[in-house]
């Protein structure tokens, strides 16, 4: 039976995901893996504070006693982008491989990140940094490797999309975001997701897989920066608002169009332009029926058309099923 130590980094929302799956999953992944998955040690903030179903005698506040420790590989679960830079950074020059959720990092310096990780023998797995539990990035690294990619477009943040919903049944922007933070869908402070920032780095990490030709051009438009557009790949006439935010009129009889935060990456002369804002889809459109804090993707190949990817893009246990993924890749 093999023996694989995984060094945590952060015990948050998504490295306590990480641990209670390991648990949850452990026997079944030794029966069919033939793979022994133990926690080694892991990195918090505060040593005091109550984390039930966690060995307190693997927790440290010194990031070293992870990445200099008896670990095989390490998995990065901090966020940000500076000191989680410098421990992937460590973790690769010692030979770890490594599995991380953060698409800022990976947006900022993923070049560099995955330039050393060569160097030096070792993967970075990165599944969970784009839309969580939905496996896209599997898809484009081995499902869709024989084609050609043409398009992406999608709905890669479940917080906003959630605020929409609310919109479109009449609510404010300010209102839907008090709800969707009440309901733990948006952080307390929400601004990377209602800008259309969070999206923009998530599609960014796509957009350098899918396609071979650089980015030319990236807009992004908040929600809270006007109205929305019509959808671009739809000929319908941009829908009537009335005095509330989000309120499509339709006309009588017909269903009305709905309101999303569209990311779409497309050829344009020259490379590939980036484009997050809030759009109007008609009701038939498949990112249309992507209700609440679910994601969305549809990739369009030249030889296998449309594919589209849906499910939970947030949350604890999905995030940590998608690094539980990359973990067992890496075995």
């Amino acid at each position: 039976m093999r023996r694989l130590r995984i060094g945590l980094l952060g015990c948050g929302t998504v490295g306590s995901g990480l641990v209670n799956l390991v648990a949850q999953e452990r026997d079944r992944i030794r029966a069919r893996y033939g793979v022994e998955l133990e926690l080694g040690r892991i990195l918090v903030r505060d040593r005091t504070k109550p984390r039930p179903g966690i060995d307190r005698q693997l927790l440290t506040t010194s990031a070293l006693d992870v990445l200099d420790g008896d670990c095989d590989l390490v998995v990065e679960a901090v966020g940000g982008v500076h000191a989680a830079g410098s421990y992937v950074r460590r973790a690769i020059a010692r030979r770890r491989h490594v599995v991380t959720a953060n698409k800022a990092l990976l947006a900022a310096t993923g070049a560099e990140l995955f330039a050393a990780a060569r160097r030096q023998g070792v993967t970075i797995g990165f599944e969970a940094s784009v839309c969580g539990g939905v496996p896209v990035i599997g898809a484009l690294r081995r499902g869709l490797a024989g084609d050609t990619i043409v398009g992406i477009r999608g709905i890669l943040n479940g917080t906003s999309n959630y605020v929409l919903c609310r919109m479109d049944e009449g609510m404010s922007l300010g209102d839907a975001v008090k709800l969707a933070q009440a309901n733990g869908f948006a952080e307390a402070d929400p601004t990377l997701d209602i800008s259309g920032q969070d999206a923009a780095q998530k599609l960014r990490i796509l957009a350098e897989l899918a396609f071979a030709e650089p980015i030319r051009k990236v807009t992004v438009i908040g929600l809270d920066k006007g109205g929305a557009r019509p959808a671009r790949t739809h000929g319908a006439s941009p829908p009537v608002l009335d005095d509330r935010p989000g309120r499509p009129l339709g006309a009588a009889g017909t269903a009305a169009p709905r309101m999303r935060q569209i990311a779409e990456a497309r050829r344009v002369p020259g490379g590939i332009e980036l484009t997050v804002e809030p759009r109007m889809l008609a009701p038939d459109d498949p990112l249309a029926q992507i209700m609440d804090e679910q994601n969305g993707v549809i990739i369009r190949g030249r030889a296998v058309g449309d594919i589209r990817l849906s499910g939970r893009g947030a949350g604890s246990l999905p995030t940590a099923a998608a690094l539980l993924s990359d973990i067992l890749d890496l075995t």
